[in-house]
């Protein structure tokens, strides 16, 4: 057997195993990725949240407070009790559902998909793949 055929074999293990590791390498940095992105993805998530919570805060006490108002409005404008009472519950409707509809925003699939963590999974994916053959 001469001697650049023994190390040839050799030659393909060592590359095959380097890039065997390089790959576990790279699969270890994509998992801290996608835990970053999670976190961020979460992040919003609870953002989405809040802001929800806040809407519905503010729909409640506004819809009374300005039921209230209305009531009063009407005694002093002349209007009747139903018409005033309506006027001041579309407005607070409105206003919550904006603040509702922001929140919603937040919550929705692709906002919370790891965009990044998928992009660079795809692309690695198609390194290793280029290596290995």
């Amino acid at each position: 057997m001469n001697r650049d055929t023994a190390n040839e074999p050799r030659g393909v293990i060592a590359m095959v195993g380097d890039a065997v590791g390089q790959a576990a390498e790279l699969i270890q940095l994509e998992f801290r990725l996608a835990r970053t992105e999670i976190a961020e993805k979460l992040t919003a998530l609870r953002a989405g949240l809040a802001l929800i919570v806040v809407g519905i805060i503010l729909m409640t006490a506004s819809l009374f407070l300005l039921l209230q108002t209305a009531v009063f409005l009407l005694v002093q404008a002349g209007l009747s009790p139903t018409v005033a009472t309506l006027i001041v519950a579309l407005a607070c409707v409105l206003v919550g559902f904006l603040f509702i509809s922001s929140g919603r925003k937040h919550l929705e699939p692709e906002a919370l998909a790891p965009k990044r963590t998928m992009n660079e999974l795809a692309r690695d994916s198609a390194l290793i793949k280029e290596k290995l053959t």
